[in-house]
Formats: structure tokens, sequence, C-alpha cells
């Protein structure tokens, strides 16, 4: 009897960590059914693109569904399944890859990242899919900390 015990013992130890797999999953299901919107827009510092980088919605309750994320290339992001309601835009920008081979007439390139007064985000409401929803950065302390939702011709 023991012998038979002992042998069930590592199933036993499993039955916990086989119901947190199987309660996530649940968790997954249920998040998957929010409200959502695709945004799109440009992202830019004086003008010029963020080259490379991520843009992260934050919902304010995160019972409205969860954190997504989108990729900006050469300024631009499409971010689909964003949930509705209030939302927090926060920016990063990926520091260019340096070259494979670097030779002593190697120069950084110029890149525009993002200024420290837009590294808290934007607080911004998704109300449904928008094409424009831009976040223009001035690298000067005056600028505007509200984002471009401003149609493009």
């Amino acid at each position: 009897m023991l012998r038979i015990m002992n042998a069930l013992r590592p199933i036993s130890d499993l039955i916990p960590v086989i119901a947190l797999v199987l309660l996530a999953g649940c968790q997954e299901a249920a998040s998957s059914n929010y409200q959502s919107a695709r945004l799109e827009g440009e992202v830019t510092v004086d003008g010029q693109p963020i080259e490379d980088g991520t843009v992260q919605f934050v919902p304010a309750n995160l019972a409205d569904g969860p954190i997504t994320q989108a990729t900006i290339m050469k300024g631009r992001y499409v971010a689909n399944k964003v949930p509705l309601g209030k939302v927090t835009a926060i920016l990063h920008a990926n520091p260019p890859a340096p070259p494979a081979q670097i030779t002593s007439d190697y120069q950084t390139p110029k890149t525009v990242g993002i200024p420290n007064r837009y590294k808290t985000g934007f607080p911004i409401e998704v109300k449904e899919n928008k094409a424009d929803q831009d976040f223009p950065m001035s690298s000067k302390e005056s600028g505007s900390k509200s984002p471009n939702t401003k149609q493009r011709s």
C-alpha cells in the first residue's frame, strides 16, 4: 500500500499546477470577450517619425480588456483589439541596431526618441475604430501632451 501511495505522490503534486493552468485558460477565454476597436496612426517627435518601437494600450480598468501592444514601424502603427473606454497609450522607441561590423569612421545615426514627459503615456478614450489616432510629440517643453485626432488629408 505504501508503495502505491509513493508512486501516486508525483501525480498528486501536479494537481495544483493543473488547476492553475485550467483556471488561467478560463480567465483568457473570459477576457477575449471584450468590446474593442482598431486604432492606427502616426507617432512623431517634432514631425519626425519614430522609426521603430511599440505602443501599449493599457485600460484604466483591466476588467475592460487586456493590455494590447502594436509595433511602430517608420512612424506608423496599427493596433487591433484595443479595449473600449479610457486607455493610456504608452510609447517606446527602440534604438537602432548597430551595424554587423563597426569601422573606425562609424558615427552613431541620429535617432528620434520619446521625450521624457511623454513616457507616462497619453490618456485617450477609445470609442470606435479610428484610422487617425496620432501621437505627435514635441521635444520642446511647451508642446502639448494630448494626442492629435484630426483627420489627415
